[in-house]
């Protein structure tokens, strides 16, 4: 989970489908881990950053459920397209102006 998510994060992941099949059954297996690995990739950014990054990820988990159906897969795949984007952005920004979306559908 962490070597997926440090390279949907830090590197240029060219296939969001191939890594999102795969992510969303980790995080659904081990919440717990997810959590503290969401908690050391925010923290690990400065201060302004945080929030905005906090936010990207209450958006990336936002309508996904508890299950692997096609439709919530295909849910979190298109979250996870809008996560990067975000979070790419919010990391290159001064934190203060760069917001991510809200809605995770566009």
């Amino acid at each position: 989970m962490s070597v997926l998510m440090n390279t949907i994060v830090f590197e240029d992941c060219r296939n969001q489908w191939s890594v999102s099949r795969p992510l969303l059954g980790l995080i659904l297996l081990n919440e717990k881990y997810f959590s503290e690995l969401r908690a050391s990739l925010i923290n690990s950014q400065p201060l302004p950053k945080q929030e905005v990054l906090a936010q990207c990820f209450r958006n990336l988990i936002e309508g996904v459920e508890q299950n692997l159906s096609i439709k919530n897969r295909d849910r979190f795949t298109q979250n996870l397209s809008v996560f990067r984007r975000d979070v790419a952005k919010a990391l290159r920004s001064d934190g203060y102006t760069e917001q991510c979306s809200l809605d995770m559908m566009n």
